[in-house]
């Protein structure tokens, strides 16, 4: 769960990653549950059958007969099949004069910049405050783990509870890919619009983006550290079964998994108040914002996978605004 484009701050924050980075790891957990016990895949594929819009990465968005749009949810991530964009995708692309994204030109310098603005004013503690509470064996996982993403481990120190949790979020293997400059998925699509020439529109500000991570709870981020290390592996898996929703176009199910099942860490019941910061929130000011671009029609609207599904999510926000989505793929 992590946040799209906070990952450009971390990789700015790494040493210089090798030349070809190693194939990411981790163990799909979907897939260990399913082989190992049964009766509990069962279980959890009939919760995540029960979420609203739960399947689908790409809808189309139809209103008093304008030209019809397009909700696209990407993930930030480098994997070369998912970059390349499956074909519903581009024809909806082709489609399209308009593409919103969370922060367009996120790469620019301005947008690093300011990236590194906020986290050098709001995400240090020079107090040395900052691993209070935490054993030594989680204070070593820590470091060990940053120090696998290229970052120096002395950093772990200094790093305010809410940014080093969403770092350790982000396996450090697809980091050390990000900070080479491989593609993303959602770089891909905004730099395919501005190719063939279409709007390209922002829905948030960096500062925007920021505060809605930096603001949940010192407990929750505490919370979501000790989670992190619990497992060495911790972080590749969760990329992987992540990626395993996304490529099955199941990401609603993410809201299906418990942590009698999967684990704490894997559990988004268990961080209520970021789930609530970072998507429930940010998907009402999301729908606010892409209502202008729905009037006009022809607009692709290309956002984190997990902003669509639920009964929060902007596949029903948007219906309850009066549109008709209808999943295409």
């Amino acid at each position: 769960m992590p946040l799209r484009h906070l990952v450009l701050a971390l990789t700015l924050l790494a040493t210089a990653a090798p030349a070809v980075a190693a194939e990411c790891g981790g163990q799909d957990l979907i897939a260990k549950v399913k082989a190992e016990t049964p009766d509990k895949y069962a279980a959890f594929e009939t919760a995540g059958q029960a979420i609203p819009n739960a399947d689908g990465l790409l809808w189309r968005i139809e209103k008093d007969g304008k030209p019809a749009s397009y909700l696209f949810g990407t993930m930030h991530t480098t994997e070369p099949d998912l970059v390349a964009l499956s074909e519903p995708v581009k024809a909806a692309l082709a489609q399209s004069s308009t593409v919103a994204v969370e922060i367009a030109d996120a790469n620019s310098a301005a947008s690093q910049a300011a990236m590194v603005a906020y986290v050098t004013s709001n995400g240090i503690d020079l107090s040395g405050a900052a691993l209070n509470g935490f054993a030594p064996e989680q204070i070593t996982e820590i470091k060990r783990r940053l120090k696998g993403a290229g970052m120096p481990e002395s950093i772990a120190t200094v790093l305010k509870p809410w940014f080093l949790a969403l770092t350790l979020e982000v396996s450090a293997c697809e980091l050390k890919k990000m900070s080479e400059g491989k593609p993303t998925v959602d770089a891909t699509v905004e730099a395919l619009g501005r190719a063939k020439g279409a709007e390209i529109v922002s829905l948030e500000s960096v500062g925007e983006q920021l505060d809605a991570v930096s603001r949940i709870s010192e407990e929750t981020a505490r919370k979501m550290i000790r989670e992190s290390v619990a497992k060495p592996d911790g972080g590749d898996d969760q990329q992987a079964t992540t990626l395993a929703l996304y490529r099955a176009r199941r990401v609603g199910w993410y809201f299906a998994m418990t942590k009698e099942t999967f684990g704490e860490a894997m559990d988004l019941s268990s961080y209520a108040d970021f789930v609530e910061g970072i998507v429930d929130k940010r998907n009402r000011l999301m729908t606010e914002r892409v209502k202008p671009l729905l009037e006009k029609g022809s607009a692709l609207i290309a956002v984190g996978a997990l902003h669509l599904p639920g009964e929060k999510g902007l596949v029903e926000l948007l219906r309850a605004e009066g549109y008709t989505l209808v999943k295409v793929w």
